[in-house]
């Protein structure tokens, strides 16, 4: 059983929230401050957390760049915050979805079964995977270039392999947001950009043995020097 973790101030969408995933089968953590948050969290690694903006102790964007330096899980953005910028700045800190208020729960419900389901890649075919000097964990979802450790999340590690895996030919974005996200629309093109934006940043230091290229079909994985 999937565990997700709800932060939330707000009682009354704390409670409709809680009803209907744990009538889908999830099993439910509940937290009305970041303080609550850090305790849960530090007591149990959730699945998924469902992070509210606004809280009465602090950001909750802060506080999603503050748990990327140590955790993966998936993090949605649950907020009343819809200014273009604000989404930005969610992903921009290691969010993985943007769902603003007022929402229909069955999106949500939708948009958590996708993250949940993308978090790791499958593992069917293999639960290792190196190309060049990249080695890809399947289980742990964790990658590693010559050795040392990248520290990504689950988006950025899926989109990493997806290209890794695709080496040799550009990918299109429409086929990576459906790989990674599920689904293709204006959104999802906003989060592929701010999400490979990241994760170029992450791959700087070691551009003489890999990068991102790009053009209007989409991106291509460059191992330097690698047939």
């Amino acid at each position: 059983m999937k565990k997700i973790l709800l932060v939330e101030d707000n009682e009354h969408i704390m409670r409709i929230n809680a009803e209907y995933l744990s009538g889908r089968g999830y099993e439910l953590e509940k937290a009305y401050s970041l303080r609550q948050a850090e305790e849960k969290i530090a007591k149990g690694e959730p699945d998924l957390i469902v992070l509210d903006v606004m809280l009465p102790d602090g950001d909750g964007i802060r506080f999603c760049g503050e748990l990327r330096k140590e955790h993966h899980m998936p993090i949605l953005f649950l907020t009343a915050k819809v200014q273009k910028a604000d989404i930005i700045a969610g992903l921009g800190q290691g969010g993985d979805d943007y769902l603003t208020k007022p929402y229909d729960l069955d999106e949500f419900g939708m948009r958590i079964e996708a993250l949940l389901r993308r978090a790791k890649p499958p593992v069917e075919q293999f639960q290792s995977y190196e190309i060049g000097p990249l080695r890809f964990d399947m289980i742990t979802s964790r990658v590693f270039i010559n050795g040392e450790e990248l520290n990504l999340t689950g988006k950025e590690f899926a989109l990493l392999f997806c290209l890794a895996h695709n080496k040799g030919r550009v990918v299109s974005k429409e086929e990576l947001c459906e790989t990674v996200w599920g689904v293709h629309s204006k959104a999802e093109d906003a989060m592929l950009w701010t999400t490979l934006s990241r994760l170029k940043k992450k791959l700087t230091d070691f551009e003489d043995q890999l990068y991102l290229d790009s053009d209007h079909s989409g991106y291509e994985l460059i191992l330097t020097g690698s047939n």
